[in-house]
């Protein structure tokens, strides 16, 4: 009897461990492997380079988490990206405003965006994938009209604000890293240290319970679209900084990186389970993946392929461990 009280407790030990840390152990894997594997992808500037890389994507993951904690799902992160950079690069560029008052106001608009699907899903009750997907498209084509006035190509890598934020460093530190952990320690602070915070994991968890407890669900879930908006915003503006000019390919696709980081960061698929720094180590391992493709040698055209091959294998992971339907 002790000897298989001894098993039971040293399995749930092992799951246990695995369920914490798991994927710090996985990102610690691929991060030696990949620096076994090249010469070039251990060294400081590739590893500041790859938190360069990732930005974009680990800030969209962070309102991703919030979707992702109340069981949702938003398509249209990708095209807020490019709405947010497009926004801002007109404003400046027409010389309208100056650069910070001209984020301020890419930013509220995708807020904005965000709500709107807030309203759509949890006001008129439309599926999330099919809400999201809609708003894609009407995003998108918004952003499209607005670049088709400066013939596809908005330029502005003479602002000296956004090229301190692509270039600047603070004490050896890239200034788009710091605002990375910034926004990332304001969203763990928001989730584990404030009352909307915690009515979001209950709602998460269970709608009905959260709901005759009195908590205004409907609210509640719209904000999280809302800021999901927000952060795509904010990385659509880190990608105009990072390319000091705005096109038509930016944002394509990020919504799905972001949710590979999420997917691997162990958020449940069915809500009220997510950590927003397991996302930011998903968000890790999506760009080290990136990096070593592109020190490899490896063509673009894959990357499509291992992003998917990521999310089914991060879905796999979850059922085994959550013990869920994926």
């Amino acid at each position: 009897m002790k000897a298989i009280t001894l098993k039971i407790v040293r399995k749930e030990t092992v799951s246990g461990f695995f369920a914490k840390f798991g994927i710090i152990v996985v990102a610690l894997v691929i991060f030696v492997t990949f620096s076994l594997l090249t010469n070039n992808f251990l060294t400081i500037d590739n590893v500041f380079n790859i938190f360069k890389q990732v930005a974009i994507v680990a800030i969209i993951a962070i309102g991703m988490t919030f979707v992702f904690l109340i069981g949702g799902m938003d398509l249209s992160a990708g095209s807020n990206v490019l709405l947010g950079a497009v926004v801002t690069g007109a404003l400046i560029t027409s010389g309208v405003m100056d650069a910070f008052p001209a984020m301020i106001v890419a930013i509220v608009l995708c807020a904005i965006t965000g709500l709107i699907n807030g309203f759509f899903i949890e006001v008129l009750h439309i599926n999330s994938v099919i809400a999201t997907l809609g708003s894609q498209l009407a995003i998108r084509g918004l952003a499209l009209v607005i670049i088709s006035n400066y013939n596809q190509w908005i330029w502005m890598n003479k602002d000296p604000l956004l090229k301190h934020i692509n270039v600047g460093k603070v004490l050896g530190i890239p200034v788009i890293f710091i605002i990375v952990i910034a926004l990332y320690l304001l969203a763990y602070i928001i989730l584990t240290k404030t009352s909307y915070g915690k009515q979001v994991y209950a709602v998460g968890g269970n709608e009905k319970a959260a709901k005759l407890c009195g908590l205004n669900t409907v609210r509640i879930k719209v904000f999280c679209y809302c800021i999901c908006g927000i952060t795509a915003g904010i990385a659509g503006i880190i990608a105009a900084c990072r390319l000091g000019m705005v096109n038509t390919n930016v944002g394509t696709g990020m919504e799905f990186d972001a949710v590979t980081a999420v997917v691997l960061g162990g958020a449940s698929l069915k809500g009220g389970e997510a950590n927003v720094f397991k996302t930011f180590t998903g968000a890790i391992i999506v760009g080290m993946i990136a990096n070593f493709m592109t020190l490899y040698g490896v063509g673009p055209n894959y990357k499509s392929a291992v992003t998917g091959a990521f999310i089914l294998l991060a879905s796999i992971i979850n059922r085994m461990t959550q013990n869920e339907t994926v």
